[in-house]
């Protein structure tokens, strides 16, 4: 037990290799990026080139994309009900023209193409290769609209594509398209003015930014590290305050409240992420942890009521993702003080242990809650993080239980979270299929292969396990879970 605590709390998971000897998606630890590949130091000429890969011409592609106005407004459709809700990378008015495409303007040629593009890659009706087609005339527009057609869409499109490249862990072009989208942001003007005096810029400008702060704090699974963007989201209007009272819903609570949780983990959580945290002094590290539970508890309070999950009503898909986010974001912040071999700050174990415990089983309870509604197939793709989180605590838990209920009640909400992540590798295939690998690999390092591979099923009874647990979680969540 003691070896899976100090692996689980170790902030070096990007370090770790499968049994070929190749890097494994180890996130999220402290800069976590993935990648295959190692850049020589010169170019081999005397290797051959890799076959181009087919794309269909660019010709071919603009005369069916022309006259093709169903795929057009599947993908519209799509990417506003099942991408947009939780990033808001742009307000659906913007896409009144998106059906005339590609007869636009050069900016907006970029933004829908790259729209499509990401769209086209989780729809269940478009093919892979109409999806590259539109990455491809996308990313053939960048270098021109970063040079002369400097406005919002072309900082929009940008956004889209640095997500899409990352979810597809490509990082390499991730960063590049995710460091550009950053760097057109210095001509951000974001004003701090009262509502009555915001034009439609002021709004569009102001949630742009907070749709790249999100991009940045969710598209890889880094901790500790800083964000590049030059703004201090503390000084920005608040994203909730740019929409009409009367038209705020809980797609626009939940992605202002997520905005507030990764603020809140970039100032407070980070740091505990930081190459030099655990040599600092006991005493010093106490008061950072205690400063970002304190944090934690206080947004806990000021949560809008309208997220709260009622046992009465369905709950809607943006609502359940906040809360897994939260607790997620709840086991990041206990999991570097989970670590036995600190003395300074081993007296934190048992409360964190339990906290973390708490926040998995709320995580796998949400989770069922929508596979009973067969909704997981619509979750976006950061949620892969986060159960990836959940399935290590269930681990953890398996291996400390020392009762058969204890041992079911873990290997059943273990074998859940894996199966999410296996139900999420049919829409985010190289994400989930990424992770998969070193949640096994790690449990199994910690010991209980037999036990892991012996029971997929939880036990149905609540036993006093169980009952112990929803206890806690109705402590710590009143009625939301």
């Amino acid at each position: 037990m003691l070896k899976a605590l100090h692996d689980f709390g170790s902030v070096k998971w990007a370090d770790v290799t499968g049994r070929d000897g190749l890097p494994m998606l180890a996130g999220p630890g402290r800069f976590s990026f993935y990648s295959n590949t190692l850049l020589p130091t010169f170019e081999d000429g005397t290797k051959p080139s890799p076959p181009p890969k087919e794309v269909m011409s660019k010709e071919t592609f603009l005369l069916e994309v022309a006259s093709n106005l169903s795929l057009k407004q599947h993908l519209k459709a799509h990417f506003l009900d099942n991408i947009n809700p939780y990033y808001k990378f742009i307000d659906p008015m913007w896409l009144n023209f998106s059906d005339l495409f590609p007869h636009n303007d050069t900016a907006l040629q970029f933004l829908y193409s790259a729209l499509f593009a990401a769209a086209a890659y989780s729809s269940p009706v478009a093919t892979r290769e109409i999806a590259d087609a539109f990455m491809t005339y996308a990313e053939g527009l960048v270098q021109q609209c970063y040079l002369e057609h400097l406005c919002l869409p072309v900082l929009q499109g940008l956004m889209i594509i640095a997500w899409q490249k990352h979810v597809m862990l490509d990082a390499a072009k991730g960063h590049l398209y995710h460091y550009m989208a950053i760097g057109l942001s210095n001509h951000l003007k974001i004003r701090d003015l009262p509502a009555q005096e915001r034009t439609v810029n002021d709004v569009a400008t102001i949630r742009t930014f907070w749709s790249l702060f999100f991009l940045d704090r969710i598209s890889t699974p880094k901790l500790g590290a800083s964000t590049a963007i030059p703004w201090d989201p503390d000084n920005i209007t608040p994203y909730i305050d740019t929409v009409s009272p009367e038209l705020v819903d809980v797609s626009a609570l939940s992605f202002d409240h997520h905005c507030q949780l990764y603020n809140i983990q970039q100032r407070y959580i980070d740091v505990m992420y930081s190459p030099n945290f655990q040599q600092r002094p006991a005493a010093e590290k106490q008061a950072i942890f205690a400063k970002a539970n304190n944090e934690m508890l206080a947004l806990r309070k000021k949560i809008d009521r309208r997220l709260y999950i009622s046992r009465n009503v369905k709950p809607d898909r943006v609502q359940v993702v906040f809360w897994i986010t939260y607790h997620s974001i709840l086991i990041n912040l206990y999991r570097p003080v989970l670590n036995p071999k600190d003395p300074g700050m081993v007296h934190n174990i048992p409360t964190a242990f339990r906290s973390s415990t708490a926040s998995a089983m709320a995580i796998t309870r949400l989770l069922k809650s929508l596979q009973a509604s067969d909704e997981i197939k619509y979750l976006p793709p950061f949620i892969i993080y986060h159960v990836f989180r959940a399935a290590l605590v269930h681990g953890l838990n398996l291996i400390n239980a020392e009762e058969a209920g204890g041992q079911r009640m873990s290997s059943g909400n273990f074998w859940s979270c894996f199966r999410v992540l296996g139900e999420l590798s049919g829409i985010w295939k190289e994400l989930s299929e990424g992770t998969m690998p070193f949640v096994l690999m790690a449990t199994r390092g910690w010991g209980f292969q037999e036990e892991v591979g012996g029971t997929e099923e939880e036990d149905e009874e609540e036993d006093d396990y169980e009952a112990g647990i929803n206890d806690l979680l109705g402590e710590l969540e009143g009625e939301v879970v």
